[in-house]
């Protein structure tokens, strides 16, 4: 069993060696559980190196709501829903006119 787990962990020190040089081929055909133990040992190695995000959230979040605003989808949204409900109240309408008919004559 000794055998087996240095075996293991020779494959696993080769395997991310190779990924250290970019080799990412050597995750082919690999479960991907094990292509995630991979990644994490690779991020646990380099520790927590996080590089800034070049995308601002909150301007694009005010660029889409500008977007929304000048577009008029909120309008579009809010026609589409009162139709929407109009539609389902006359269906109901309807299906309650057919249901009396239907229990006058039963």
């Amino acid at each position: 069993m000794s055998n087996l787990m240095t075996a293991t962990s020779f494959v696993k020190n080769e395997i991310l060696a190779e990924l250290k040089k970019g080799n990412t081929e050597v995750l082919k055909g690999l479960p991907p559980v094990m292509a995630l133990n991979l990644g994490l040992a690779l991020q646990k190695e380099a520790g927590d190196v996080r590089e800034p995000s070049p995308i601002n959230d909150k301007a694009v979040g005010e660029a889409m709501l500008d977007l929304m605003k000048d577009s008029g989808v909120k309008e579009q949204l809010i026609k589409k829903i009162e139709q929407d409900e109009k539609d389902h109240a006359e269906k109901v309408a309807l299906a309650k006119q057919i249901s009396a008919e239907f229990n006058a004559n039963a």
